[in-house]
This record gives C-alpha cells, sequence and structure tokens, in this order.
C-alpha cells in the first residue's frame, strides 16, 4: 500500500501474514493472508476491471450500506457514464482475509523484532512468567471455522441486499480460503456470460520473495455464483458436518460433569442459568 501499517499504528505489531499447517489442508504449512488490506491494490483493481474494463471508475473505501442492522462494505466502485439505469454503474467489493484464534502474538512479534524469530517460544514462557500464568501454552492458528460461521453468512447477507438494490457484488479473497469456503458450501457456478449475482476472485502466494521483500501475491481464479444458488448450497451442503445421532449422544456424555456437580449447579438458586 506504500503507507505506514494501520495494525502497527493502533495494535504495535505489524503483521500481514502468518504460515500454518492447517488439518483440512493435509497440514501442509502454508502462507495464509491475516489483513484485508493484504487485498488491496491489484486484486482490488483486478475486480474493477473485470467489470468496468478502461472506463473512468471512482473507487469509494468502507461505505457504511445500512445502519441498523449495520453492513458495511469494503469498497464501491462507480462510472456516471449512462451504462446503468439512473445513469450510473455501480459494484460493490467485499475483501476477506482470516482471522486468527488463540489469543495475541506479541511475544512471536517481539522475538521477529529483535531478530531472535527461532526462538519465538521463550518469549511466550516469559510472557506467561509475567503475567502469571499458571499454564505456559501456545495454541495458535487460522480460525477456519469463521470461512463458515462469518465469511460464509457475510455473503449471504450481504449478497441478498445488494441483489435487491440491483448491484453486483464482488468477493476478493485468498485462494486457499475460497477453497475452504467452497468445501463446506459447494454453490453452483454459473458462466460470465449468464445472470450472475456474486463474484469471487480468489488471489495466493505463489512462494516467491519480491526483491522489496513483499511476498509474491498472484491471481488465481474468478468463480461466479446466483445468490439463490449459493443460499441453497449453504442450507444444503453440509454433508461434511454431519454427525450420526450416535455420535453426537457420545459427545454429550463425553462431556457430561459427574453427577454430584449436576446437582450442585441445579440446586444453586443464587446462579442464574445461561
Amino acid at each position: 500500500m506504500e503507507r505506514a501499517c494501520e495494525k502497527k499504528r493502533q495494535y504495535k505489531f505489524g503483521y500481514c501474514s502468518i504460515t500454518y499447517a492447517a488439518s483440512w489442508d493435509d497440514g501442509v504449512p502454508k502462507t495464509y493472508s491475516v489483513c484485508d488490506h493484504r487485498l488491496d491494490g491489484d486484486p482490488i483493481k483486478r475486480a474493477v476491471s473485470d467489470h468496468f474494463g478502461s472506463r473512468d471508475v471512482t473507487l469509494v473505501p468502507e461505505v457504511t450500506a445500512t445502519s441498523k442492522p449495520r453492513l458495511n462494505i469494503d469498497y464501491v466502485a462507480f462510472a456516471d457514464d449512462k451504462k446503468a439505469d439512473g445513469g450510473v454503474d455501480i459494484i460493490a467489493i467485499e475483501a476477506q482475509a482470516i482471522d486468527l484464534r488463540g489469543g495475541g502474538v506479541g511475544p512471536a512479534w517481539k522475538a521477529w523484532e529483535h531478530g531472535d524469530a527461532s526462538n519465538w517460544r521463550k518469549y511466550f514462557t516469559a510472557e506467561a512468567k509475567e503475567k502469571g500464568r499458571k499454564k505456559d501454552t501456545v495454541d495458535y492458528g487460522i480460525n477456519t471455522g469463521n470461512v463458515y460461521k462469518r465469511l460464509g453468512t457475510q455473503v449471504a447477507e450481504k449478497g441478498q441486499y445488494f441483489k435487491e438494490i440491483k448491484i453486483p457484488l464482488y468477493v476478493v479473497m485468498q485462494h486457499s480460503i475460497l477453497r475452504q469456503l467452497r468445501s463446506r458450501i459447494d454453490f453452483p457456478v454459473v458462466a460470465a456470460s449468464e445472470d450472475w449475482d456474486i463474484t469471487f476472485m480468489s488471489f495466493d502466494y505463489t512462494g516467491a520473495t519480491k526483491d522489496t521483500g513483499e511476498l509474491e501475491f498472484k491471481y488465481v481464479e474468478t468463480v461466479r455464483t446466483t445468490l439463490d444458488g449459493y443460499i441453497e448450497a449453504m442450507h444444503t451442503s453440509g454433508a461434511a458436518l454431519h454427525v450420526p445421532r450416535k455420535d453426537f449422544i457420545a459427545k454429550a456424555k463425553k462431556k457430561a460433569k459427574p453427577q454430584s456437580a449436576q446437582l450442585d449447579l441445579l440446586q444453586d438458586e443464587d446462579s442464574p442459568l445461561e
């Protein structure tokens, strides 16, 4: 972006990506973008050019579509060239990275800043001791659960809104995360020449490093779908998530507290049940 890092300014830790071996991806270490700004620049420009070609376009960041409930969109691009109803041709663009799980990464960042990245683990031990934690554990990773719960539902919600006001929705994201999304929501793909409501454009790390030190991040594919097809897939493609009745009962029994603990909970009238 060629400007000061927003994360560094706000949180003192300016990390853009991490390397993680996700179990859903066969445990192979991959680099994941954990900052939406990694999708700024060329990825956003590609979404704009996909719709507008070489026409003159105005790009507006962070637009609030509705306030109750609050619905924000990362970018809106439009051209006042009478190509659409009302004299304005317009698209909405959502940029989606993935979240971390497991807590703060401050100690790892400090290890990197000190040129001591290979000894990152001892920085977490020092922090645990400093803060008086009983356990010195590190369980960080990529929050793949949010791919379905947060991203999946966001696309449906925003897709519904923008379809109602006849504005195409682009979702710009990392290709490995799009793969994860499609493994959970197996939406039908339509051609560019057909009617579509949502276009996913994916980019990913190549493994190469530029002379500037930036990790190379290139375009991979464009996938289009309809809102109806996406929502139907969202409700019907849960086979991978299906848990048989007997397995669900086994999970409940495994987590059940001893009978005495259950009685204590039920008899404690001062403790409101959640």
